[in-house]
Formats: structure tokens, C-alpha cells, sequence
């Protein structure tokens, strides 16, 4: 057998693969609609990339306490705004609405009947792909850890203004001042001051004004405070109380020292992380830390801790100190702690990717033996039937190379799409070596062992073709037209 003729019993089963394979993309697409397949596999990688190191099985998470927050946690991001955004339902026509019906309608009885886990519980659908930048924002946003980060601050603030005015308070004390008038006079000076503070820490709780701004008009207040009580103090005692309120102000007053104030109060991710991190250490023993004013702050972040599972919370916290080792300064780590949940969600979804093209190919296979077996796709006889008929080899290779130079002339950009019609004309007007009434065996004179042996055979003709057809349309056109540019 020469090589033009081994080309042609080449061209003559790619032509073959090519009009299955079409057939089986086809089924597949329709397949991954109704099933969702695309949506609920990245909703279950979410689901992995949570659990961490933990397998979801639907059988044991209603017994694992972590499976069942990590399934609690996934609604929730899905039910965020920022992902339910993404998931668009498409037209909104009664064509499309009506087309949309019925895919759902469609699979919900398979999932009835199948028994699938309907993985959107109440929500028909969801998105197919979610970019880093949404999820990172909304896994922040459903933990409030913007919200947490404030409260820490508002605390601070609270805590250095109560330990400012217990400082005054120490020194009116120390200065033994007598008279009862003098001291009504100063004690009215002092309420004042409580009275100004408790206004500018709620300013400040309410937004209205900048922690830097904040301060500025807590040294403000302090200074017209000791400008006011320095008339009612002795004589004796004016220097020594202008000192030490003089001390009292001076971690207002001093750049250096203000810088570090402020890097301590601000909401930041850093502040977060610290106290994060006290939790981490107490473990059980945090229970009995949450009391008092400061408790209110290990309350808020233990609550948005209780959410996580573990697994995700040591993630979260090596990203977190990734985010606080990579950007010093306070006002940027919040940012890169975005960007480092943005990473480890490409990463993840990097792998998941790789799982469900695993699984794509798995079931194109699947699709493509069923076709093989359906339409008897035997490549060894259709192998058989070309090398001996040179007629059919010919034709399918006419058919082959006109179907190669109509797809380089189609302007519109279609691809393999605009064969498809080529294709389906193509297979009317030829009689290929395929379907059940192809292959007659004459069993009467065979032996038990032949017809096992010819059974095999029709096996693994089946097998290799399941296995051609599922490598998909777009490999054999494309193979097609390198055997042609060859031939030329």
C-alpha cells in the first residue's frame, strides 16, 4: 500500500471524527446547561478551596461541624451582592424567559431523577466564573472585616482618651487643692472635658471626622482645658500642673510619638491582625477574656472567626501576615491582604480548572463511546471498508478538501461552527462504512473462539473511536487542514 492511499484512509477517518465529534460537542453543551455543570463545579472548588485540607461529601458534612461551616460560609459569599451581580440570567424577553423555563424545568428533573444534589439551594442558577477581585471583595465584606478594623479603632481611641483623663484626674489629686469653691470650679472644668471627649469620640464613631483630625481636636481641647484650670489652681502649684499637662499632651504634640499613636489607632488591617492573633494564642481560654470594654473588641472579631472554618482561618491569618511582611506601613496592608486573597483564590481555581477539563474529557469520552456504539463507529472496519474501496476514498477526500477551502474563505470568523452545515450535507450524499447494517458476519461456520475473537475486535474499534470523537471537532479540522497544506 503506497502512501497517497494510506493518506487518504487518513483523511477518510478524520472526515469520520470530525462529523461525530461535532455531533458529541453538541450533546455535551446541551449537557453542561441543563446540569449547570460549569457553575456547580466552581461552586464546589469554592466549597474545596475553603475547606482546605477537608474532603465535602454531603453524606458527612451534616456530622462535621467544619463541613457545615464551610457550606454556610459559600451561601453566604453567594448570597453577597458583588457574586449574585455576576450571575446574569440573560435576555429578558418572553423568548428567552420561556426558553430559560424550560432548561430549568428540564434540570430539575434530572435532578429528581438522578438524585443530584441541587447545589444553589434555593437560586436557580449561579455565576459560571467569578473573578479574584469579587471574591477577595466579597469573603472582606460578608466577614465585616472593614467594619471589625473600625471597631478596633473607635476602641483606641476611647481607651487613650479614658486613660487621658484619668491622668488629669491623678494630678488634680496630687495637687491637694483647697476650698470648696476652688474645687467645684475645677471639678466643673474637668466635666467639661469628659463632656468635649465623649463628643469627639462619637464624631468620630459617626464619620464625621479623620482619626488625624480627631486628634487635633482632643490637643485642642486639652489646651484650652489647662489654659482654664490654671486660674484655679494655687499659685504654688501652676508650674507643676502646667508640666504635667504639658506630659499628658505631649504624645499629641511630639511628631514622632503622634506618628506611633496613630499607627497604633488606626483601622487598619495590622491592629486587626494583633488582636486576631491574641485570640489565636487564648484559644478556649478567650471565653473568659470577653468581658469589659475591651472583651466588646474579642467579641466582634471571635464572632467573625466563628464563621470560618479552621482550615480557612490558618489560611486567612498566614495571608494576612504574608500582607503585613510585604507592606510596612499600616495604611497599605489591608490592601495587599486583598491582593494575597486574590492570589490564593487564582491559585485554587488554577487547580480547580485542571479538575474539570480532567472530568470534561472523562465525560466526552463517556459521549463519545456511546455515539461509537450507537451509530457502530468501528474504526478498524471503517480502516478495513477504505483501504479496499477507492471510490469511497476519493470522494471523502473531495469532500474533505472542499470542506478545508470553504471554511479559509468564510469572512465571518465562524471556525468550525460554519462547517457544520458542510459536514451535514457531506454525510447525506455518502454512504460510510458505519451503522448496524454495515457488518454482516456469517456465524455458521465460525467457532466459538472466532466469534469471540471478532467481538473484541468490534470492541476496541469502538474504544478508539470513542476516544477519537472525544479529542472534539476543533483537533481534526484543524488536523485536516495541515494534512491538505501537506498534500499541496
Amino acid at each position: 500500500m503506497n502512501f497517497p492511499i494510506i493518506l487518504d484512509i487518513v483523511i477518510g477517518l478524520i472526515f469520520i471524527y470530525l462529523s461525530f465529534s461535532l455531533l458529541a460537542s453538541e450533546i455535551q453543551g446541551i449537557i453542561t446547561i441543563l446540569l449547570q455543570w460549569r457553575a456547580t463545579h466552581l461552586k464546589k472548588s469554592i466549597e474545596e478551596l475553603i475547606a482546605g485540607e477537608l474532603h465535602i461529601d454531603n453524606d458527612s458534612s451534616q456530622s462535621n461541624p467544619q463541613l457545615e461551616k464551610t457550606k454556610k460560609l459559600t451561601n453566604s459569599l453567594y448570597q453577597n451582592q458583588l457574586i449574585k451581580n455576576l450571575n446574569f440570567s440573560g435576555g429578558k424577553g418572553p423568548l428567552e424567559r420561556g426558553f430559560r423555563k424550560i432548561v430549568q424545568s428540564i434540570g430539575s428533573l434530572i435532578h429528581t431523577i438522578t438524585g443530584i444534589e441541587k447545589i444553589f439551594g434555593t437560586e436557580k442558577t449561579a455565576p459560571s466564573t467569578i473573578p479574584s477581585n469579587a471574591f477577595a471583595a466579597s469573603l472582606v465584606d460578608t466577614l465585616q472585616i472593614k467594619e471589625s478594623m473600625q471597631t478596633i479603632s473607635e476602641y483606641k481611641l476611647e481607651d487613650f482618651l479614658n486613660k487621658t483623663l484619668v491622668n488629669i484626674r491623678n494630678i488634680l489629686y496630687e495637687l491637694n487643692l483647697e476650698g470648696p469653691k476652688r474645687k467645684e470650679m475645677i471639678k466643673d472644668e474637668y466635666k467639661n472635658l469628659v463632656q468635649e471627649f465623649h463628643q469627639i469620640s462619637h464624631n468620630y464613631k459617626n464619620h464625621l471626622a479623620s482619626l488625624n483630625l480627631t486628634l487635633d481636636r482632643v490637643l485642642d481641647r486639652l489646651n484650652l482645658y489647662t489654659k482654664t484650670t490654671v486660674k484655679y489652681v494655687p499659685a504654688i502649684s501652676h508650674s507643676e500642673f502646667s508640666r504635667q499637662m504639658t506630659l499628658v499632651r505631649r504624645v499629641l504634640v511630639n511628631p514622632q510619638e503622634r506618628q506611633v499613636l496613630i499607627a497604633d489607632m488606626e483601622p487598619s488591617f495590622s491592629n486587626l491582625l494583633k488582636f486576631w492573633g491574641k485570640l489565636v494564642e487564648m484559644g478556649e481560654s478567650a471565653e473568659e477574656k470577653l468581658e469589659g470594654k475591651k472583651g466588646r473588641i474579642y467579641k466582634k472579631i471571635k464572632d467573625m472567626i466563628d464563621v470560618l472554618p479552621e482550615s480557612l482561618q490558618k489560611s486567612l491569618y498566614i495571608l494576612a501576615k504574608q500582607a503585613t511582611t510585604k507592606i510596612g506601613e499600616t495604611g497599605d496592608a489591608f490592601h495587599q491582604f486583598h491582593k494575597e486573597i486574590e492570589i490564593w483564590f487564582d491559585n485554587g481555581m488554577e487547580r480547580a480548572a485542571g479538575v474539570y477539563k480532567r472530568n470534561s474529557r472523562g465525560v466526552a469520552f463517556l459521549i463519545g463511546l456511546t455515539i461509537a456504539i450507537a451509530a457502530n463507529v468501528d474504526t478498524l472496519y471503517i480502516m478495513n471498508n477504505l483501504s479496499k474501496d477507492s471510490l469511497l476514498r476519493t470522494t471523502i477526500s473531495s469532500y474533505s478538501e472542499q470542506l478545508v477551502k470553504n471554511a479559509d474563505n468564510n469572512l465571518n470568523g465562524e471556525g468550525i461552527e460554519g462547517v457544520k452545515a458542510e459536514v451535514n450535507e457531506a454525510l447525506d450524499r455518502l454512504e460510510l462504512p458505519i451503522g448496524w447494517g454495515q457488518q454482516k458476519n456469517d456465524n455458521t461456520n465460525q467457532n466459538q473462539l472466532s466469534i469471540y475473537l471478532a467481538g473484541l475486535k468490534r470492541l476496541l474499534g469502538w474504544i478508539v473511536s470513542g476516544i477519537a470523537i472525544s479529542m472534539g471537532s476543533n483537533f481534526w479540522f484543524n488536523l485536516l487542514k495541515k494534512i491538505f497544506e501537506i498534500k499541496k
